[in-house]
């Protein structure tokens, strides 16, 4: 196990350095925006879904920004691939909360394209599309659980991270020999635990913190009500 926190920032270059400083700075614009006109209301009342649509796609844009961003904060590695970043499964769980299944799976599909751009590790077709289409868009679950922000974000984590632990059992039981264990699941459920598991559970903790769930609320009022 490693500690990098910060240590992958410092060695970006070419196409993640410019799809990092991308998303950043598409956050950044989105942040001032939402700042400078946040008490802008709708003067009438047919304007309203048009609205409802513009602000689904302007948080969306942010909240995919944001998971980006902070994917790329780790606060270690494992050495046979695996990290836990910085809460990046809680904008977009967040968003999916806010905004429900449309919405959220979209969002939470056009982020595992993101990973996947990010950098893939592929032994296998299906692994690929297990450890990244499906366990990045089933974030998007979050949004089956409208009354609790933190059994949404723990939903979200706790798919993504059996999605892995199967990716480990079928696809990667030699790794299992290697470091010492007989059971391919027990080694699959500690590894992805130690990373995935782990940003769960600090992603849910930090859910929990009344302010998250009120600005969640504020994505999409008439959603959260």
């Amino acid at each position: 196990m490693k500690f990098v926190l910060f240590e992958k920032l410092s060695e970006l270059e070419g196409k993640e350095l410019i799809m990092f400083l991308l998303a950043a700075a598409v956050a950044a614009c989105i942040l001032v925006l939402l700042f400078v006109f946040k008490k802008h209301k709708a003067e009438n009342a047919p304007a309203l879904p048009k609205k409802v649509d513009t602000r689904a796609l302007v948080y969306g844009a942010l909240c995919l920004s944001l998971s980006y961003v902070l994917s790329f904060i780790k606060l270690f590695s494992m050495p046979m691939g695996g990290s836990l970043t910085l809460c990046s499964l809680l904008p977009i769980a967040m968003y999916a909360w806010a905004f429900g299944p449309k919405a959220g799976f979209t969002a939470a599909f056009a982020y595992s394209l993101l990973q996947v751009i990010q950098g893939a590790w592929v032994v296998h077709p299906v692994q690929f599309v297990l450890d990244y289409f499906v366990a990045f868009t089933a974030f998007g679950l979050a949004s089956l659980f409208p009354r609790c922000l933190p059994l949404g974000v723990g939903a979200a984590g706790l798919a993504r991270y059996l999605c892995s632990v199967i990716s480990g059992v079928v696809f990667f039981a030699d790794g299992a020999a290697e470091a010492g264990y007989e059971s391919a699941l027990l080694y699959s459920l500690l590894y992805n635990g130690g990373t995935i598991g782990l940003e769960t559970v600090l992603s849910v903790a930090v859910a929990f913190v009344p302010g998250v769930v009120t600005v969640a609320k504020m994505m999409n009022r008439k959603r959260a009500a």
